[in-house]
Order: structure tokens, then C-alpha cells, then sequence
């Protein structure tokens, strides 16, 4: 397995850890909240709180990054 797939599958997992918390605050939280709005509160949450990777062409070849609002420094793999 490529480091690129490894780094994706790890993104998307922590993508979907972030919806699932996100998801049973709310759930708890707000009791009446119908499960579509709720959807759309957790996917516009995650979608900022989640890693972003980006791929870029450089004259060494293609670099990896990974932006991430926890992280102060940008990762380049």
C-alpha cells in the first residue's frame, strides 16, 4: 500500500470519527433536532474540522500536504 492511499484512508477515518462525535453531541444535546438538519450541522462541522490534503506538483516530483486547523504547521509528505 502507497504512503498517498495510507494518508487518504487515515483522512477519511478521521473524518468520520469527527462526523460520529459531532453527530452524538448533537444527538443528545438537542432531543426535537430532525436527523436531516442534524446531518447538515454535522457535515459542515466536519468539513472544517477535518485534515484537508492536498497534491502538488513540484520539479522533484508530486509532494503531498496536509492542512489540519489542530495543527500549527502544515505537513508536506
Amino acid at each position: 500500500m502507497s504512503k498517498k492511499t495510507k494518508i487518504k484512508i487515515l483522512s477519511h477515518l478521521v473524518f468520520f470519527v469527527i462526523f460520529i462525535i459531532i453527530w452524538t453531541i448533537l444527538h443528545f444535546t438537542y432531543k426535537n433536532l430532525n436527523g436531516g438538519y442534524k446531518a447538515m450541522i454535522c457535515g459542515g462541522l466536519t468539513a472544517i474540522l477535518a485534515p484537508r490534503i492536498k497534491e502538488y506538483k513540484t520539479q522533484s516530483g508530486k509532494q503531498m500536504q496536509v492542512k489540519w486547523i489542530f495543527l500549527k504547521k502544515i505537513l508536506v509528505l
